[in-house]
């Protein structure tokens, strides 16, 4: 099919496109403007860097001290993980953040690491709700009772925590432009519309001059037009007309 021949479905159909595309703009209109947003949440980074203090030296080692040294912070971030994931360990960040100002914070923790650094997001509702909850992290781990609490629990070493890097938002809520969530969901309407165009053009089996032309092998002398006058079934009045013609 040439392009004309898309061009000319197009324009014939232009009806279920339009009315396509003006369901899609209302109906996203109404979605974006009239209905409640769900809330996405923001997202804060923050970078720990866990090194065990060295152990006394060995009259005998097998290794260098520096490889027990990377073998322990790598056991000991693993450890950490688990922790930082937990339930208890938000409440008690949670906890924390309830007696400085700006009260407690709603959200969610997860650490991954990378060799000796641990990096942790935390996401919360708002963007200062982030980054105050992965300050009370930085707070709580760098705290001399975390010693105690958390590292002591997994490891006969002391642990030294620094910040590699500070707390930071690294993502916010999609979909905030509404202007552009319409535009997008409109063309999606617009794409559905012409799809659906050629999807009734190719079901349509209504015969046309120049497919009559292909059917009959002579030209169309004459057309009937349809306006008020009830139509065949599956031929227009044009072609009964041209095929009696061409019988005679």
């Amino acid at each position: 099919m040439e392009l004309r021949q898309y061009w000319r479905v197009v324009v014939d159909r232009f009806a279920v496109i339009g009315v396509t595309f003006g369901v899609a703009l209302v109906v996203a209109a109404i979605t974006v403007f009239i209905l409640p947003q769900g809330s996405s949440a923001y997202a804060a980074q923050l970078g720990l860097a866990i090194r065990p203090q060295p152990l006394p030296q060995s009259t005998n080692p097998a290794y260098s001290t520096d490889y027990y040294d990377y073998v322990a912070s790598e056991y000991a971030n693993d450890d950490l993980i688990a922790i930082l994931q937990s339930d208890d360990f938000l409440k008690a960040v949670q906890d924390r953040l309830a007696k400085a100002p700006g009260g407690s914070v709603a959200g969610g923790i997860d650490a991954k690491k990378a060799h000796r650094v641990v990096t942790i997001t935390t996401t919360s509702s708002s963007a200062d709700g982030a980054v105050r909850l992965a300050q009370g992290v930085a707070d709580l781990l760098t705290d001399p009772s975390a010693q105690s609490t958390y590292f002591g629990l997994f490891s006969n070493r002391s642990e030294s925590v620094s910040i590699t890097d500070a707390p930071r938002i690294v993502a916010q809520p999609a979909g905030r432009n509404a202007a552009l969530n319409v535009a997008a969901r409109a063309l999606v309407g617009l794409a559905l519309g012409v799809a659906l165009a050629f999807l009734v053009e190719y079901l349509d089996d209504t015969i046309r001059p120049d497919e009559a032309r292909e059917l009959f092998g002579c030209p169309v002398l004459a057309e009937i037009p349809g306006r008020g006058v009830p139509r065949p079934p599956k031929e227009r009045y044009w072609v009964s007309t041209a095929s009696r013609l061409f019988k005679e």
